[in-house]
Parts: structure tokens; sequence; C-alpha cells
């Protein structure tokens, strides 16, 4: 009778429990992991990670995004910079930090996946839990508009012909850029001097000022001023709305297709809940006319995308950046 009462009592309580809308999915409901789980999350204000310096293309998106934020939810999203290494620093402490729900932080592909895979870092690039990609933005070569090249053509007899004679400048290395003119020197069998620079800012500097022949840079980056440039090539699949007369690299006879993703992601382990709700206020956010203004105006091409679908894009450019690095002797052994 004891044991029967037992269960029944054990029945009722998680009764109770099914109806104050406990997740069953949620596998700690108490102590730091469990913290979101509660239903008036969140309770108090979500610290964003920004890997890269205020007024760069990262920080201007997450601006548009705080800027609506206090629409979804009674707290607010507070911005912290941890910049250095490409990212490294910001994305090391999204890693580390504790998985509750109130700390997120932006990453960006390839850089989480190129990082790992060439040196040694304190995260990899399904460490994080993914809650969306926000920007999609295709890389391009351009060159000075009044540069004597005036086609891709042009710009690869010269490389092979002479290999190693023009100089591409790039944000950093293990980045976006970097990976993409690995690719086109693979695809297009030439070489090229690469010239690592600190940010966008500073490729357009060093072009404009005729310190380097070309750059391997964003939509965005030449979308913004397209007189300055003469884009040679779009990494895209068809031209791009933003550069209609700018020829793709595919339709130029070279198979090249490459973007930097932007996002936002929890660390691994933050309860469902707190990544399901923070999806739905951003997939509202993006939405919205002002947001869609504003990204365009940045020149940041839009390019939403629910994280679980990001993270097997991800798992699939890992694979193929491996293959790349590993032919240019770059994969840390």
């Amino acid at each position: 009778m004891k044991k029967i009462l037992t269960s029944f009592l054990f029945l009722v309580v998680m009764a109770i429990v099914a109806a104050c809308g406990s997740d069953s999915s949620s596998t700690d409901s108490s102590g730091e992991n469990g913290e979101a789980a509660a239903s008036n999350y969140p309770e108090r204000n979500i610290t964003n990670i920004v890997p890269f310096s205020a007024g760069g293309t990262t920080d201007v998106n997450q601006r548009l995004i705080e800027k609506h934020w206090k629409d979804y939810f009674d707290t607010n999203m507070v911005i912290e910079y941890r910049t250095g290494a490409g990212g490294e620093v910001g994305f090391t402490e999204l890693n580390n930090a504790d998985p509750n729900g109130y700390t997120m932080g932006s990453i960006n592909t390839p850089h989480i996946i190129l990082q790992p895979l060439g040196r040694p870092t304190e995260f990899d690039y399904n460490t994080f839990e993914v809650i969306a990609r926000l920007v999609n933005d295709p890389q391009v070569l351009a060159v000075r508009h009044d540069s004597r090249f005036n086609s891709l053509e042009e710009f690869i007899a010269e490389l092979k012909e002479k290999p190693g004679s023009l100089t591409v400048g790039l944000t950093g290395t293990l980045t976006g850029d970097h990976l993409t003119i690995l690719k086109f020197m693979s695809i297009a069998g030439v070489k090229v001097t690469e010239v690592p620079l600190p940010g966008a800012a500073d490729q357009v500097a060093q072009l404009m000022g005729g310190h380097i022949d070309a750059i391997m840079g964003n939509v965005g980056d030449v979308a913004k001023d397209p007189d300055n440039y003469k884009v040679l090539g779009v990494a895209t699949e068809e031209r791009h709305e933003w550069l209609p007369d700018a020829p793709t690299f595919k339709e130029q006879g070279i198979d090249l297709v490459a973007a930097i993703e932007r996002g936002l992601a929890f660390p691994k382990g933050t309860p469902k809940e707190a990544v399901d709700m923070v999806y739905e206020a951003l997939e509202q956010i993006v939405a919205l006319p002002e947001y869609q203004e504003g990204m365009k105006n940045a020149g940041l091409v839009d390019g939403f995308m629910h994280g679980d679908e990001w993270a097997e894009s991800i798992e699939q450019q890992h694979e193929e950046a491996k293959v790349i690095l590993e032919e240019f002797g770059l994969l840390d052994q």
C-alpha cells in the first residue's frame, strides 16, 4: 500500500510540473545550466560578446539588433568587446562562458573553422550552440578603378606569366579572405603575394593608396563606393543585385563561391528554451523594414538562417576548409 501511495504521489507531482509548462527536454532545471529554463527568462541582462572592434561590420549588425531588443525582452542586451587575433579572443571567451543563457556572442565563418584547423585554440567549430546566421556577405576580387586590369582573365594571365608578382590585401590570416584567396589560387593555378591587414578599412586604404594591386573583400565593402573599384570577380552563383555589372568567377570559368557569414551563438549546453526564445525574437527583428534598411545602408548583406541549418552548413565548410589548408601546408598537425 505504501508503494502504491508513493507512486500515486509521484504521478501527481509530475502532472503538476507538466501543467506548469515544464520542458521535459531540459535535462537540468536548476543551477547554472537550467537557469534559463524558467518561464520568465530572461530575468536579467544578456551579455553579447562582439569579437571585433567597435564600428566594424559585426558591431554594426549587433547594434541594429540591440536597437529593437527591448521590444521583445524586458531586459537589455549589453554589448561587450573582446577583440584580438582575428576574433579568437572573443570566440574563446564565448566558448568558456557559463551556458546559462545569459552570455551569447557573435561568431563568424569561416573564422571559427579555420583558426582551430590552423593553430591550437580553446574552441572548435562545433563548440557553440548556434542561434542564427544574420549576414551572408559574398567575397569579391577587386582592383582600383584606374587599374591596368580590366578583367579577371588579364589578372590571371599576368600571374601565370609572373607567379607572385601581384599583391592581394586580406583581412588577416585564417580568415574568410584568406581562405578565398587560397581557393582562388588552387582553382586558377596561380600564385599571388598575400598581404595580411588588420581590417577592411586597411584594405581599402592600401588599395586606394596604390600600395597593393587588389583586395579580396566582401560585396558590402565595395558596394558602398562602387566607383572606386573594378570588381574582377564575385564569388556567387549568379550576379549580385548590389553589383549587377560585376561578373561572377563562375561565368569566367573559375568555380569559386565563397562568403563570410556572421551570426549569434550561445556556449554549448545552453538550455534549448533560451536558444529558441532568442531565435524567435531575431526572426521578427530581421523582418523589420527599419532593420533591413539599416543593413543595406551599412553594406551588410542579409542572410538570415536558422541555427540548425547553419550548423549543418558549417560542418560541410569545415570539411572543405581542411582540404584547402592541407593543400597549402597550413593545417595544424
